[in-house]
């Protein structure tokens, strides 16, 4: 059960950090592109993060 709900969370955070991805490269002003590559960075990881817990509950990523 965790596993799944793990797998559609990594899903989720995955397509947030695509959109966030698409965001810096439209956004003109430095400081909120920077701002934005911040958050991808905490997105990616977090990802990494829930990546290696439900490798350790043995589910596949």
């Amino acid at each position: 059960m965790e596993g799944k709900f793990m797998q559609s969370c990594i899903a989720h955070l995955q397509s947030t950090a695509n959109d966030l991805q698409t965001l810096v490269g439209s956004v003109p002003n430095p400081a909120a592109k920077a701002e934005l590559q911040k958050a991808c960075g905490s997105i990616d990881a977090c990802l990494k993060q829930c990546r290696a817990a439900l490798d350790k509950l043995g589910q596949p990523v």
